[in-house]
């Protein structure tokens, strides 16, 4: 073997190491959101399956549906689990409102068609 071949070999293999260790770091720094956009979403599946039995759903129905809730990623020991039912309830409702697929009617929210 020449030792041109050897040394492209080895900038090949620090270049592959860098952008795996990068992607890493990348993935890390926004473990936190992504959990947080993980958690959400599901709480917004569980609210859209009560939306479909029932017509209004409140703060209280929120808590109750979202109680245990944790998201988890693939390959990572990291998880969220929702701890504040009241404070998850509230910012859901919140989201879901902004994001229009919840109209307030009250005290009740109901699905917007």
């Amino acid at each position: 073997m020449k030792i041109s071949t050897i040394i492209i070999g080895i900038i090949l293999f620090a270049i592959a190491t860098m952008i795996i260790y990068g992607w890493g770091l990348v993935r890390q720094r926004n473990q936190t959101g992504d959990l947080m956009k993980l958690l959400f979403s599901k709480g917004e599946s569980q609210v859209k399956k009560y939306l479909k039995k029932n017509e209004y759903i409140t703060k209280t129905d929120v808590e109750r549906i979202c109680g245990g809730l944790e998201a988890k990623m693939p390959f990572s020991a990291n998880r969220a689990v929702v701890k504040d039912k009241k404070d998850f309830a509230s910012q859901l409702l919140v989201y879901m409102e902004k994001t229009g697929q919840l109209e307030k009617d009250g005290a009740k929210y109901k699905k917007v068609k």
